[in-house]
């Protein structure tokens, strides 16, 4: 079977950029781990505080936007913008979330206005597991259209016994 140009450009894309997501995520995780003292100096001197969660939660999001887009694309999933818009709305409510709880953490906020934005992102979090039920139902209805329908094919037929 040939695969047509565009759509193995479309492949070829979509695994470069999950295997760069990947990449990305872990080189960020490895830089913490092997260079603690100088990510918290970093950290401080560039924001005046040290962020705890959001980092690490950024590296852990995108290593994840890289391993859907790489499984999506292998697997030849069929939910289409929906599956993607979904998981982009949750890593970056999972985001947003996490660095609401830093700056509750080092003072820099209220709590209502932790709860607020806490609020925000869970209503992001639900738009985005809506729209990955919305890519799961495109793919199955996708997947039924193109199943053969296999109860008009045609089948042997046994050997009559009219002795």
């Amino acid at each position: 079977m040939r695969i047509p140009a565009f759509r193995l450009v479309r492949y070829v894309v979509a695994y470069l950029l999950g295997a760069f997501l990947i990449g990305w995520g872990l080189w960020c995780f490895g830089y913490e781990l092997l260079y603690p003292e100088q990510t918290v100096k970093d950290a401080e001197a560039a924001n005046k505080a040290l962020y705890i969660y959001a980092p690490n939660m950024f590296c852990g999001v995108i290593i994840f936007w890289g391993v859907i887009l790489v499984l999506t694309t292998y697997r030849h999933y069929r939910g289409g913008i929906w599956t993607y818009l979904g998981a982009v709305l949750i890593g970056l409510s999972m985001i947003f979330a996490a660095l609401t709880v830093d700056g509750y953490l080092i003072g820099g906020t209220r709590f209502e206005v932790l709860f607020t934005s806490l609020a925000i992102a869970l209503f992001v979090l639900l738009l985005g597991c809506y729209s990955l039920v919305a890519g799961q139902i495109r793919h199955r209805r996708k997947q039924r259209e193109s199943q053969p329908n296999k109860s008009l094919q045609a089948t042997a037929a046994a050997p009559s016994s009219c002795d």
